[in-house]
C-alpha cells in the first residue's frame, strides 16, 4: 500500500452544492466546476491530463454522492472523509485559513496521507440507504409528534395532526416495505439479510440496516467491525485517568440500530442475557453492559457472514 500511495497521484475535492473545488496534491494546479453532469464530465477530464489515480472528498450531506459515483465510474479510487477527519488533520498541519481553494488542497494532503481506500461504492446500496435514510427520518418525525399530542388539549388542533401522524405511518409503513423489497430483489442482498435476521435481537430493520450500511461485513478481522460501528472500547489513560476505556466515533446510525438489537437480546435470548447479566453482577455500569452486548452482535454479524452460516443458539452455562 506504501508503495502504492507513493506512486499514485492523488486529488482533493471541496464539494459544495453548487461547485467544486479541486487541487493536485503536489501541484500548483487547482480548478473549479459545476456540481453537475457537465461539471463532473470536465473534472474527470481535468483529473486524467494530470494522470490522478485517486481522488478525496469530504461528507457533505449527500452532495458528494453524484460525483463520486461519476469518479468511481470513470475508474478513479474515491477516498470519502468525514468532516471531523478533515478538520483534525487541519489542526495537525496548524493550517488556520479556510476558505473553499484551500480546503481542497487540505483534503488531497489527508488523501495522500490515508493508509487505506475503500472499495467502489455499489450504487445499489447508496439507493437503499437513501431510502432507509427516509424512513428513519420518517420514523423520528413520528416519535416527536406523539409526544407533543400529549400535550395537546384543543380538539381542532389534535385533530389535523392525528390525520398528519396517519399519514406519516403509512408512510413509513411504504419506505420499509421498498426497502426490503428492493434488498431481496437481489440474490446476493437477500442471503446477507437472511444471515443478519439469525441473530438474537435482530428484526427486519436491524438486518436491513446492517446489510445496507455496513457492506464490508464478514471480510473484516476480530474487533474491526465493532471499532468501524463505534463500539469497540479505545485506552485513554493520561494522568490521572487509569484503566477507563471509551467508545467513540463510528457509524451513528448503524450504532443507533445495535442498541435497539441489543436491548432485545438481552432481554429475550439466553445467552446474551447471562453475558449481560454477568457484566452487571461485577459491577459494570449498565451503559458499559449493552455496549457489551452491542459489541458482541456486530462481531457475530461480522462471523456468520464470513462463514455464510446462520446464527446456532447457544445455552447459558
Amino acid at each position: 500500500m506504501k508503495q502504492n500511495q507513493s506512486n499514485t497521484k492523488i486529488a482533493g475535492i471541496d464539494v459544495g452544492k453548487r461547485f467544486l473545488d479541486v487541487a493536485a496534491h503536489g501541484l500548483e494546479d487547482e480548478t473549479q466546476v459545476e456540481n453537475g453532469p457537465e461539471g463532473h464530465a470536465a473534472l474527470i477530464a481535468w483529473l486524467r491530463a494530470r494522470r490522478v489515480g485517486r481522488v478525496g472528498l469530504e461528507a457533505t450531506g449527500g452532495y458528494e454522492r453524484k460525483v463520486r459515483a461519476a469518479l468511481e465510474a470513470a475508474g478513479f479510487e474515491v477516498v470519502v472523509h468525514q468532516p471531523l477527519e478533515v478538520r483534525l488533520f487541519a489542526r495537525l498541519k496548524r493550517l488556520r485559513a479556510k476558505n473553499d481553494r484551500i480546503d481542497a488542497r487540505l483534503i488531497a494532503q489527508a488523501t495522500a496521507q490515508a493508509e487505506t481506500v475503500r472499495a467502489a461504492q455499489d450504487p445499489r446500496l447508496a439507493e437503499l440507504a437513501e431510502r432507509l435514510t427516509a424512513y428513519e427520518q420518517v420514523a423520528d418525525q413520528i416519535a416527536g409528534l406523539k409526544t407533543f399530542l400529549e400535550h395537546v388539549t384543543l380538539k381542532d388542533v389534535l385533530r389535523s395532526l392525528k390525520v398528519q401522524l396517519a399519514s406519516l405511518e403509512r408512510l413509513k409503513a411504504r419506505l420499509l416495505a421498498q426497502v426490503l423489497q428492493a434488498l431481496k430483489a437481489h440474490e446476493d442482498l437477500a442471503a446477507r439479510f437472511r444471515l443478519l435476521l439469525s441473530i438474537p435481537g435482530f428484526g427486519p430493520v436491524v438486518a436491513a440496516s446492517l446489510a445496507i450500511r455496513m457492506p464490508e461485513l464478514g471480510q473484516m478481522r476480530r474487533g474491526q467491525a465493532a471499532a468501524l460501528a463505534g463500539v469497540a472500547p479505545f485506552d485513554r489513560d493520561s494522568g490521572q485517568w487509569k484503566g477507563l476505556r471509551f467508545i467513540t466515533g463510528g457509524r451513528a446510525r448503524v450504532r443507533r440500530m445495535l442498541y435497539l438489537a441489543s436491548l432485545a437480546a438481552k432481554r429475550y435470548d439466553p445467552g446474551f442475557k447471562a453475558f449481560h447479566q454477568a457484566l452487571l453482577a461485577r459491577g459494570k455500569p449498565i451503559k458499559l453492559a449493552i455496549v457489551a452486548v452491542m459489541r458482541k452482535l456486530i462481531e457475530a454479524a461480522n462471523l456468520i457472514l464470513h462463514r455464510g452460516q446462520p446464527w446456532v443458539k447457544t445455552q447459558p452455562a
